[in-house]
This record gives C-alpha cells, structure tokens and sequence, in this order.
C-alpha cells in the first residue's frame, strides 16, 4: 500500500514539475508549433498549386509547366525557411546543453591570480 500511495505521490509532482519546466522557458514549445505551421503551410501551397495548375490548364502547356516550377520551388523555399527556424532553437538548446555540462564541469570558480606579486 505504501509503494502504490509512494509511486502516486512521484506522478503527481512528476506533472508538477513537467509544468514547471515548460513555464519554466527551460523546454521551447516553438520548434513543435513550426512543425505544425509548416505542415499547415504545406497544404495551404500544394491546394494553391493545384488550383493554379487547374487554371492554367486553359492556356497551354508553357502555362502549365511554369505553375509546376513555381510550385516546386515555392515547396522547396518553405522547407528551407522552416528549418532555419528550427535550427536556430535547436542551437539555442545546445547552447543550455554546454553551459550545463561547462557548470557540471568546474564545481570551484577559477581564482585569478595576480600578474605581479607584492615583492615583484
């Protein structure tokens, strides 16, 4: 009984400290939220591709095939532009990673020492 009541007790101050962190700004929610908008873009750029590619059917084939490229390259540029968005949050939390590992790694503070002593 008082492992069951123990393990309840750590889930609940598990979602406690879950909430923490994220209000907390020490896990960014950003990089999940441009996932979203870039698979939200995504759809948004293929449906108006189509809907161009339609339209341009009526006035030939160099129509076509221009409405194509631009919708390739309209692909192409929004992939690019998401993932310059994520990386720069992905270099922001490897920059927390090194300054925790860096802090793990010098417990003492590093004392400076003088450049001439008092009988120099």
């Amino acid at each position: 009984m008082d492992m069951q009541n123990n393990f309840t007790m750590t889930n609940k101050y598990r979602g406690a400290a879950r909430l923490f962190y994220l209000l907390g700004f020490e896990r960014l929610i950003a990089p999940v939220l441009i996932k979203l908008i870039y698979w939200v873009g995504l759809a948004l750029i293929l449906i108006a591709g189509a809907t161009g590619f339609v339209n341009a059917s009526g006035e030939g084939i160099g129509r076509m095939l221009l409405t194509l490229f631009a919708l390739l390259l309209s692909l192409l540029i929004w992939r690019l532009v998401s993932e310059l968005w994520i990386l720069a949050f992905n270099i922001y939390e490897r920059l927390v990673e090194i300054r925790d590992l860096m802090a793990r790694q010098t417990q003492t503070p590093a004392v400076i020492q003088p450049a001439l002593r008092d009988g120099d």
